[in-house]
C-alpha cells in the first residue's frame, strides 16, 4: 500500500508538472503566431487584445493602452510579447489588490491602469482610495475626493494645453525672427553692392573727366 501510493503520489506530480509545461508550451506558441501576425494599424491590434484579455473589458476597472505603443508593438514582436504578458497578468493583480484594501476597509475609486506610449504601466491620475463605509457621510467625502481628482485632471490638461500654445507661440516669434534676420542680411548685402557699384561708376566718371583734362592740356600746350 505505501508503495502504491508514492507510485500515485510521483504519478500526480509529474501529471501535474506536464499539464503546466503543456500550458506553457501553448501560451508560447499562441504568443509567437499573435507577433508573427501583422496587424494594419492599432486599432485593429487592440481589437485582437481586447477579445483576448478579459482585464480590456473589465467592469470594476479600466486599462487604456497608448495608440503610439500599440503601433510599437506592431512593429516589435518583443513590445508586443511584454505587452501581452502584463495584460495577462492584470486581473490577478486588481484581485489581490481589492482583497488588500477590502482588508483595510477601503475601495478604489475609478481604478485605471495606462500603458504610456514607452509602455510603462501606471496608474490613473483619476484613481485614489477612499473609505469603503456607505454612511452618507462618506459617500459625501468620496464625491468631494472626486470633484478635487476630476479638477486636478481638468486643471493638468488646462495647463498642458496652455503649456503646448505657449511653446508653439514661441517657435513662430523665433521662426519669425530669423525670417527678419535672414531679409535684414539680405538688405544689407543689397546695400553694400549697391554701394560698391555706385563707388565703380564714381570711379570711371572720374577717371574720364581727368583723361578729358589731360587730353585738352595736351592740345593747349600744342
Amino acid at each position: 500500500m505505501a508503495v502504491t501510493g508514492l507510485s500515485s503520489a510521483y504519478g500526480n506530480v509529474y501529471e501535474s508538472r506536464y499539464t503546466s509545461s503543456k500550458k506553457e508550451v501553448t501560451e508560447k506558441q499562441e504568443a509567437e503566431q499573435a507577433a508573427g501576425k501583422k496587424y494594419t494599424n492599432a486599432s485593429e491590434y487592440y481589437a485582437y487584445l481586447k477579445d483576448k484579455y478579459p482585464c480590456l473589458t473589465a467592469s470594476n476597472y479600466k486599462v487604456t493602452i497608448s495608440p503610439v505603443y500599440l503601433e510599437k508593438c506592431i512593429k516589435d514582436p518583443k513590445e508586443a510579447e511584454e505587452l501581452e504578458k502584463n495584460l495577462a497578468h492584470v486581473p490577478v493583480s486588481k484581485q489581490m489588490e481589492t482583497v488588500f484594501w477590502s482588508a483595510q476597509g477601503a475601495r478604489v475609486v475609478n481604478d485605471e491602469l495606462i500603458f504610456d506610449e514607452n509602455g510603462n504601466c501606471c496608474g490613473s491620475p483619476k484613481t485614489y482610495v477612499t473609505n469603503s463605509h456607505s454612511s452618507s457621510g462618506s459617500r459625501n467625502q468620496d464625491e468631494k475626493i472626486e470633484k478635487r481628482a476630476k479638477k486636478k485632471s481638468a486643471m493638468q490638461n488646462h495647463y498642458e494645453k496652455r503649456k503646448y500654445l505657449r511653446e508653439q507661440f514661441e517657435e513662430r516669434q523665433a521662426r519669425k525672427a530669423l525670417i527678419r534676420g535672414q531679409l535684414q542680411e539680405r538688405q544689407e548685402e543689397n546695400e553694400t553692392h549697391e554701394s560698391l557699384q555706385g563707388k565703380s561708376v564714381f570711379s570711371r566718371k572720374r577717371n574720364v573727366i581727368r583723361a578729358m583734362e589731360r587730353y585738352e592740356a595736351s592740345i593747349l600746350k600744342s
